[in-house]
C-alpha cells in the first residue's frame, strides 16, 4: 500500500510531462477575397534579390509568413494577366528582411522590469513594366519601387501564441499595406 501511495505521485508527474503542449495556431494570409486586377500584361515574373542574413536576428525565414510570402500571395491571388499581351511585369524582392530584438524596460525605481518584443518588418520590391516585346530586349522600362516598414511590439508577461499573433499581425499589416501601394504603382505605370 505505501509503495502505492509513493509510486502514483511519481507516474502522474511522468504522465503530465509527457503531453505535449498545445500546437500554436496556424494563421493564413491570403488575398482571395478582394477582387481581382486585371493588368495590361501578358505575363508576370517574380524574381527575389533578397537573401537572408541567417547571421543577424532574422526570423523571416522561420516562418511560413513572412515578407517574400506577402508578394508571392499577392501576384497569385490579385493579378490577372491579359491573354496576347507581349507586355511584360516584373516584381524583383529587394529587401524583406524580419528581425525580432527584446528590450528591457526599468521602472522609474527600479523595482519591476518589464521586457518587450519588437518585430521589425521591411519589404522593399521594385517593380518594372516593359510595355512592348522589343523593349524588353532595348531595355526601355517604366519602374518603380515600393518601400514599406512595419513595427509590432509584444510587452509584459507574454506566451509563443501572444508572439505568434504578434507577427501574424505585423505580416497582416504590411500584407493591407503592400496591397494598397502596389494598386498606387500600378495606376502610376498605366498598366490597370
Amino acid at each position: 500500500m505505501t509503495r502505492a501511495l509513493i509510486i502514483c505521485p511519481f507516474i502522474l508527474v511522468l504522465i503530465s510531462c509527457a503531453s505535449a503542449p498545445p500546437a500554436p495556431p496556424s494563421y493564413e494570409l491570403t488575398y482571395q477575397h478582394l477582387p481581382r486586377l486585371q493588368i495590361a500584361a501578358g505575363s508576370i515574373v517574380l524574381k527575389s534579390a533578397y537573401q537572408p542574413d541567417e547571421a543577424e536576428n532574422h526570423i523571416d525565414t522561420k516562418k511560413p509568413q513572412n515578407p517574400t510570402m506577402v508578394v508571392k500571395q499577392w501576384v497569385n491571388d490579385r493579378l490577372e494577366i491579359q491573354s496576347g499581351s507581349s507586355a511584360k511585369l516584373v516584381l524583383t524582392v529587394i529587401d524583406g528582411r524580419v528581425i525580432r530584438t527584446e528590450e528591457t524596460n526599468q521602472s522609474t525605481f527600479g523595482f519591476l522590469a518589464s521586457k518587450k518584443q519588437i518585430f521589425s518588418a521591411n519589404l522593399v520590391v521594385d517593380v518594372a513594366f516593359y510595355p512592348l516585346e522589343q523593349d524588353i530586349n532595348q531595355g526601355l522600362r517604366s519602374d518603380l519601387r515600393v518601400k514599406i516598414v512595419s513595427d509590432k511590439a509584444v510587452s509584459g508577461a507574454y506566451s509563443l501564441n501572444m508572439l505568434d499573433e504578434a507577427y501574424f499581425m505585423l505580416i497582416s499589416d504590411l500584407a493591407v499595406e503592400f496591397d494598397k501601394q502596389m494598386q498606387g504603382v500600378l495606376k502610376k505605370l498605366k498598366i490597370i
